[in-house]
This record gives C-alpha cells, sequence and structure tokens, in this order.
C-alpha cells in the first residue's frame, strides 16, 4: 500500500447538477490550507409538513466501489452535534486535540463510501430547535422524513444504506435502522447494515455501574488509587452481587436462567461514581472518554473530548457558518438538555429493536475501546449474552479472535529512523483488539481506543469499516487496506 490512504480528486458528480446551493468551496474551508474535496451541506426539512429541519454535510467519494452506497454517521449524547464526528474523528480533514491546525486524515472514512453527518434529533448542532422528539421513534420518523430529501436532493435512490456512529447513537441507529427496514422501501431505505462503536443499549446499571470495578481491576496502574480504596470498592461490588452477575452473565453460551440484575440503587452499590471521584483526587486531568489521558488538558477547538475547551469554538465562527451554509446561531458541540425535554421514553435498544436489525441485516458490528470508562464493554456484553437473535440467545463462543489492522507506508520511517510523519502515522497495525462474529452480529473491541474508536485507533475504526462495507471478508485474517 502507498504512503496513504488519500484517493485521487477528480471533477466535480453529477449532484452538483441537481443541487447546487449546497455545494460547498472546500478550497475556502477557513483555517485549512488545502482542498477538501466536494461537499454539498445545508438543511433540509425532516417533517412532511416542512416546519423542522435538520442539518447534514455530504462528502460524495471518489472510491467507484461506493458508486451504490451511502453511509451516515451520527454522533451521540443525546444532543451531540456530528461535526465532532467529522472534525475529530472520520471526516476528510481533522482538528484534534492538541493540534495546531488542520490536517488532512489518511483514514478519512470518505476514501471508502459516501458520508453523510447529520445533526438530529432537531435542537442538535446546527438543527434548529427546540426539539420536536419525545422518544425513539419520533426520532426515527423525523430521520426518516429528512432521508427521503435527502435522497430526492441528491439522486440517491436505491442506495445500500449503512448507519454508523457512537454512545447514544446505540439508541438512536437502531430505532431509525428498524423504522426504516419496516417501510420495506428500497427505493429510499434499502438499509444493508450497521455500525454501533461504544453504544448506549441498555440502562446505565448495566452499562456503567456493575462492570466498573472489574474495569478499575484491569487497569490499576493506570488509575493509581491506594489499595485501601481498592479494597474497599471490591469488597461493595461483591456483597452489591455484581462479581456473581458478572461470572453468571459473560459465559458462553449464556446460561439458560439468566441472572437477576442486582439492585445498583441499594447502599454503598453506586460504585462507578466513586471510583470517577477517588480518580479526579489522583489526577485532575481524568477523562472518562479516554483512561490514559494526564494532566494538562489538550486545547481543543471543538472543547470535547479533551475537556480543556480553549478560545475558540470552529463551528461557532460566523465565515465557518457561512462556507457551510450553517444557520446563524450560537453552536454547541453538546446539548443534551434541549433534546428530550422528558427524558427519552423509549425502551433501551438493546432490549427493543436492536435484535431484530441484526437479523433483518445480518450485517451489525458493535465496536468497544477498552480505555473508555463511560460505558464498558463488558456492559455490552452482558447486553449480548441476554439478547436472542437469528435462533438463539447470546455468543456461544467466548468473543476472543483478534482484530488485525494493516501495516501501512507510515511505519516504515519508524524502522529506517526517518522522522515521523503525523499525517500517516496516528495510526497503529498488527493484533490490535478483538473480532468475533455469530449469526449477523460482529463484536469487535481495540485496546488503546477510548470511547471514540475513530479518534483514538483510526486504522482500526477504518478496518471496521471496510468489513461493514463488504469490502473484506474477516476482521482477523492479515491483509492490506482496500484503498
Amino acid at each position: 500500500m502507498g504512503a496513504y490512504l488519500l484517493l485521487p480528486s477528480c471533477i466535480l458528480s453529477v449532484v452538483v447538477i441537481k443541487s447546487p446551493k449546497f455545494l460547498v468551496n472546500g478550497a475556502s474551508i477557513p483555517e485549512v490550507d488545502f482542498d477538501i474535496g466536494e461537499s454539498y451541506a445545508g438543511l433540509l426539512p425532516n417533517t412532511p409538513a416542512g416546519n423542522s429541519s435538520l442539518f447534514f454535510w455530504f462528502f460524495p467519494s471518489q472510491n467507484p466501489k461506493a458508486s451504490d452506497e451511502i453511509t451516515i454517521w451520527l454522533n451521540g449524547g443525546p444532543g451531540c452535534s456530528s461535526l465532532d464526528g467529522l472534525l475529530q474523528e472520520n471526516g476528510p480533514f481533522l482538528w484534534q486535540s492538541g493540534t495546531y491546525k488542520p490536517i488532512r486524515n489518511p483514514y478519512s472514512w470518505t476514501n471508502l463510501t459516501n458520508m453523510v453527518y447529520v445533526d438530529q434529533p432537531a435542537s442538535t448542532g446546527f438543527s434548529p430547535g427546540p426539539s420536536t422528539v419525545n422518544d425513539e421513534e419520533d426520532v426515527a420518523r423525523e430521520f426518516k422524513s429528512w432521508f427521503k430529501h435527502f435522497v430526492d436532493t441528491f439522486g440517491l435512490h436505491g442506495r445500500k444504506v449503512y448507519l454508523t456512529g457512537e454512545s447514544y447513537a446505540g439508541q438512536y441507529i437502531p430505532y431509525i435502522a428498524s423504522g426504516m427496514l419496516d417501510e420495506k422501501d428500497s427505493k429510499y431505505f434499502n438499509v444493508k447494515g450497521i455500525q454501533i462503536n461504544d453504544p448506549s443499549i441498555n440502562e446505565d446499571d448495566v452499562l456503567i455501574e456493575i462492570p466498573a470495578a472489574r474495569h478499575l481491576n484491569h487497569y490499576l496502574n493506570v488509575f493509581a488509587l491506594n489499595d485501601t480504596f481498592v479494597e474497599e470498592i471490591n469488597a461493595r461490588a461483591e456483597s452489591c452481587g455484581y462479581n456473581a452477575f458478572l461470572d453468571t452473565a459473560l459465559t458462553y453460551p449464556p446460561p439458560k436462567d439468566f441472572p437477576m440484575l442486582p439492585n445498583t440503587t441499594a447502599e454503598g452499590c453506586d460504585i462507578w461514581d466513586a471510583i470517577v471521584k477517588a480518580a479526579y483526587n489522583v489526577n485532575p486531568c481524568f477523562n472518562m472518554y479516554h483512561l490514559t489521558d494526564f494532566c494538562p488538558y489538550l486545547w481543543d477547538e471543538m472543547g470535547f473530548p479533551s475537556l480543556a475547551g480553549g478560545p475558540n469554538n470552529y463551528f461557532n465562527r460566523s465565515d465557518v457558518q457561512r462556507a457551510i451554509h450553517a444557520p446563524k446561531t450560537d453552536y454547541a458541540v453538546c446539548g443534551e438538555a434541549t433534546t428530550f425535554a422528558k427524558g427519552d421514553q423509549s425502551l433501551p435498544s438493546g432490549l427493543g429493536p436492536l435484535p431484530s436489525v441484526i437479523e433483518r441485516t445480518n450485517n451489525t458490528v458493535i465496536g468497544h475501546g477498552w480505555l473508555d470508562y463511560l460505558l464498558f464493554m463488558n456492559g455490552t456484553l452482558v447486553t449480548i449474552q441476554n439478547m436472542t437473535w437469528n435462533g438463539a440467545q447470546g455468543f456461544q463462543q467466548p468473543p476472543t479472535e483478534p482484530l488485525f489492522v494493516p501495516y501501512h507506508y507510515g511505519l516504515d520511517m519508524l524502522y529506517d529512523g526517518t522522522a515521523p510523519n503525523p499525517y500517516t502515522l496516528d495510526a497503529g497495525a498488527g493484533y490490535l483488539g478483538t473480532a468475533h462474529t455469530e449469526r449477523g452480529l460482529t463484536f469487535s473491541t481495540v485496546f488503546l481506543s477510548g470511547h471514540e474508536i475513530p479518534q483514538y485507533a483510526p486504522g482500526a475504526a477504518y478496518r471496521q469499516l471496510e468489513f461493514l462495507l463488504g469490502r473484506i471478508e474477516s476482521l482477523s485474517e492479515p491483509g492490506e487496506y482496500t484503498t
């Protein structure tokens, strides 16, 4: 493979003829000293009456294998803008924590597929409020309405649709995918797969509270908490029934009689909160999104996930908003309080539509970073072991096969002593995690990733997307990137 994953640019596609008002001048993005390529951005209605709208930024791919597909990226929150994913994770240009200017992203997902980043529901990011949703059925209904407008606007009828995202998008995406599949309309909703990373797919008891002590024990040297505190936490986990629950639930195949959930509200059982408070005492710059962060906080144009913020908020600049046809607004990367006024009234997706989506696509990927201390992979695995899909409950075998990420030219510079190039050396290679597939569901972990896999392990995220799109047959077999 060459030094870069970047594909050559070419003439603008036919969509510019249909949608000139959305065309973004890729050579005039503020602070970006290169042309980001062809893209389109703006607002499209998300209700039949047209009284609400969602902001999008669409990047057609020059990869010929992408000619019959469209991939959607959603951030979570709830209420977090998907432009965070674009600018700091998998877009064609990046401005990440601790870097002084935007750079090209050699692991841009646009190298593989046509990408559209959507701020949703209404009131998120650049999508005008107020919020108009009370539950995930509302979210799915409004997103389907928006997507039909999007498909009509850019002539994308009949394309394979892939939905990807992270965190609370683990709630959004299964409901949206299920709603699309229910339509039985391949002209607009030809859903072929979903990927949800570090996903919110169950109650916080399962995803956060119960696995917290066990994850602390795995990273004792990172937390550096004193022995007395750790012993107390482990005693509380034992007395609260967390250890016994995990020992029984995380067996392969799962037990016929799945264990009852412990009472996480009992006195002394709020373990996660106690660990986080103690972690801040030892490491004042503790970052639950990425365990190995230490002081000082890195300056960040978005103020997230590096928690220091900065003097600027890139997407709150008027020149940036003009360049991408965004409405003039006081942009914030996250605004949780405005999304569901009464809280999300829907069941967690793992207890609702997720098993059906697995069955109807036979192509669902759940990714998880080991260095995430907000949502734990053991909580996700407990959820999987309690789900039934395609004729059986849970995984029948332990999910331990290796995740292989290809080596790339940039690593050669390390071997021969050449000065590292930051454009190619931000991704590791080799066996970087695990990947296991059964009956249409793949569970893949990444050892050195936090909550946002494309940000912390871009090569691994790129490889997982290749798998979702059907470009490779296995995440465990060694091989080169497809671009």
